[in-house]
């Protein structure tokens, strides 16, 4: 690197890039294309202004470039910012780059692309610009707009889905190809990679700001922070990972430091600076006469992209339970790639795996969208009035149903918090059991069945049949999230109904993927045919009565082996020995009263919806009881109903008919089941009257074993409803209608006298 000349190159690229940057600023475009056309102009490419010297020094100013991008990046991220953004900034993000992903290689693979060129073609569309939208909305004033927060929501979603895409491309890029297990190594690799820099970063870094805070003046602040993001960027390539990583964490990491702020504005100016120097070399990289050549599909691609962005970022605002306007709005930004894309784009050209000519291809479809940009988000008001006007009137009246402005404050709720948890864990925990079967089953069982069978294609389809059916109970597994937070969520507003709603499609779409990775591994199946082969068993599987309850069971055996000791233990705290049998105090007894209702409505119109999920024990009308009443049974005006669920179903139905304005509380309480059971007398009702609950055994020649709940008749015989489940140590509480009744279970039953006498006079209960 020579002094003089490196001078004069970095003369040159300021003193250009300034002058078209303040024509752009004066066009109110975007400054990046400013940059891009001020590396076009001084490229060897474009004779009639002075060239650069030395453009293989610059190219390592542009490295430096990535690494300050991707800092500064970082800097304004903060892992706190994951729980500002809300559950809706997550289902835009993956509704987007999934499907542009999977239409960008599309398209590559149509234009007759290599390999290679259509999976990194994918990861340079599936990402909106971050840069370009924010000067966009500062320039017009609308970054506080409730719909700009919500894609710059998306956005940070969307560069910490690039930071994995990054470590998946290097990955398929060593071997040219697709392999689960290097894939599943080397994100495992980053996983615990920022597992252990997130730990030293809160528990380190900070600690050593706040000991030498009084020492720290800006400049040392400069100083430190970049040695720490340095230092980050040699760990991370001495780990394998790229500098883009190393650098973003250092970032990320330092913006949850009471210094943050400080560090993001003194840093600014070296980020601006390298970054366009970063910015100047991709625009050195068009070639006029590639561009003629390729046209074509920078056109095609252009469109793609301008109309894939826009119409999968409506649809996935819509999903998130945002309305049209919201959804119309903030698609029309994410009409563009960016800085991410030349990322990209530059590790496929060091790793050697893309061709030379969808770099500048690259370049020119972010520089056309780029533009269109600012124009799309100035007409997207009139394009909102423009749909409004022409939707369907059911349309219209479906999404104003199902969808609030306030949905980004309602997904942030504790109810949205822990049912995502807990289908996440699900759902992860789901995916590597599966993972691991496909991988146990393809390459160590395959090679045992092509051998005992004569015909190659059967025993390709008796190791499908294996591997699948091991998978099933991982599949209804990862469909069982907490019924009663469902219930709940889909009952608080008609907004939050398209978001659970796409979460329960996600898994469909998961689990149909692990199938079609068996059948593409075992049969060459064309992939359209393969995507409706692969979902046609997750649909059937997850819609089977019996499949649904051996699962239940299956999950009832793990929990109660698992938590053997600790359900030991509570039961002794409880002070519960021998036969005396434990009764759950989840379930609770509410009181309401009926103030409106069609004097001919019954318990079934009652308990119609999907979200009522409790049950109806007792009406009470004129100080007469009714015990248990069957789903015929009418409900009038003034009568007392007496509910039973968990908090969550009681909520759930309290909201479902309250909005029906059918029942109210009453003053009373909601009070444990066994407490409303020992003090029936206190609401009135006589001996004769009061419910019932009591233990049924399940002995080894009972007609009841080895049958669902639903079929196996105890109700319609005896009038008793199951309420619980004791297996071993194990209490299963309010227990779904397809679960198998097994050997040695306790059955809990409730109803009245009738219940207990029947029983008694069938010998299935002792005096």
């Amino acid at each position: 690197m020579h002094l003089e000349s490196l001078i004069a190159d970095l003369a040159l690229i300021l003193i250009v890039a300034s002058i078209v940057t303040l024509i752009f600023r004066k066009l109110k475009q975007p400054v990046v294309l400013g940059y891009i056309i001020a590396g076009f102009l001084i490229s060897p490419n474009f004779v009639y202004l002075p060239t650069i010297v030395e453009q293989t020094d610059i190219e390592v100013w542009g490295e430096i470039g990535v690494i300050f991008l991707m800092f500064g990046l970082g800097l304004e991220f903060s892992f706190r910012k994951i729980a500002t953004v809300g559950g809706s900034a997550f289902t835009i993000a993956i509704t987007v780059m999934a499907a542009m992903l999977l239409i960008g290689t599309g398209v590559g693979h149509l234009m007759g692309w290599a390999k290679m060129d259509c999976i990194f073609l994918g990861g340079m569309l599936s990402m909106s610009s971050t840069m370009i939208i924010m000067k966009a909305y500062e320039e017009y004033g609308l970054k506080e707009e409730g719909f700009a927060q919500m894609v710059l929501g998306a956005l940070v979603i969307e560069d910490i889905a690039g930071i994995f895409m990054l470590v998946i491309l290097s990955t398929i890029s060593v071997s040219q190809n697709v392999s689960g297990v290097q894939l599943m190594e080397k994100i495992g690799i980053l996983i615990a990679y920022l597992v252990i820099w997130l730990l030293i970063g809160i528990y380190i870094i900070p600690s050593i700001l706040k000991r030498v805070s009084r020492l720290l003046n800006d400049e040392l602040l400069v100083v430190l922070s970049l040695a720490i993001c340095l230092l980050m960027v040699v760990i991370a390539n001495m780990i394998g990972f790229s500098s883009a990583l190393g650098a973003f964490l250092a970032g990320s990491i330092l913006a949850g430091t009471v210094k943050g702020e400080t560090i993001e504005r003194l840093v600014k100016p070296i980020r601006d600076l390298f970054g366009a120097i970063f910015f100047v070399t991709v625009g050195m990289l068009i070639q006029p006469e590639l561009l003629v050549r390729y046209i074509v599909p920078i056109l095609i691609l252009s469109l793609v992209t301008i109309l894939g962005q826009k119409l999968f970022a409506t649809i996935g605002i819509l999903l998130s339970g945002q309305t049209l306007y919201t959804a119309v709005r903030g698609g029309s930004s994410m009409v563009q790639i960016g800085e991410f894309s030349f990322i990209v784009a530059t590790l496929g050209m060091n790793l050697g795996v893309i061709s030379d000519q969808l770099y500048p291809i690259i370049v020119c479809v972010s520089v056309i969208t780029a533009f269109v940009t600012p124009v799309f988000i100035k007409v997207s008001e009139k394009e909102y009035a423009f749909y409004n006007r022409k939707l369907p009137k059911k349309l219209r009246l479906f999404l104003k149903r199902n969808t609030s402005s306030e949905q980004n404050r309602f997904s942030m709720d504790k109810d949205w918090y822990a049912f995502t948890t807990k289908l996440a864990l699900r759902t992860g925990i789901c995916s590597v059991f599966m993972f691991i079967i496909y991988f146990t089953g393809t390459r160590m069982l395959e090679p045992v069945l092509a051998d005992y069978f004569d015909s190659h294609l059967a025993g390709s389809a008796a190791t499908a049949a294996v591997i699948i059916l091991f998978m099933i109970p991982f599949i209804n597994f990862m469909f069982g999230v907490d019924s009663g937070l469902y219930v709940k969520l889909w009952t608080k507003h008609r907004a939050n109904h398209l978001p659970l709603i796409t979460l329960r499609a996600i898994r469909v779409l998961i689990a149909g993927c692990f199938v079609a990775l068996v059948l593409r591994q075992l049969f060459r199946i064309p992939f359209p045919l393969l995507v409706l082969i692969a979902f046609v068993p997750v649909l059937l599987i997850i819609r089977s009565d019996w499949l649904s309850g051996v699962t239940i069971n299956m999950q009832m055996r793990f929990v109660a082996n698992f938590s053997e000791h600790i359900l030991e233990k509570q039961k002794k705290e409880r002070g519960l020995k021998g036969d005396v049998h434990w009764l759950n105090e989840s379930l609770f007894i509410a009181e309401f009263r009926v103030v409106d209702t069609d004097e001919r409505k019954t318990i079934f119109d009652f308990a119609s919806d999907p979200a009522f999920r409790v049950t109806i024990i007792r009406i009470i009308r004129d100080g007469i009881s009714a015990n248990m009443p069957k789903k015929d049974d009418e409900v009038r005006k003034g009568d007392i109903l007496h509910m039973m669920g968990t908090r969550d179903e009681i909520d759930a139905c309290t909201m479902l008919l309250e909005e029906d304005h059918c029942i109210e509380y009453t003053e009373r309480k909601d009070i444990r089941l066994k407490e409303y059971i020992r003090g029936q007398a206190f609401y009135g009702i006589p001996e004769e009257r009061q419910l019932n609950c009591l233990p049924l055994r399940i002995g080894p020649d009972s007609p009841y074993a080895r049958k669902s709940i639903k079929n196996c008749g105890i109700r319609p015989e005896y009038g008793a409803t199951i309420i619980g489940i004791e297996r071993g140590n194990l209490p299963i509480i309010n227990p779904d209608i397809e679960t198998i009744i097994a050997r040695d279970d306790i059955l809990w039953l409730m109803g009245g006298a009738d219940m207990v006498k029947r029983m008694i006079e069938d010998d299935l209960l002792q005096e």
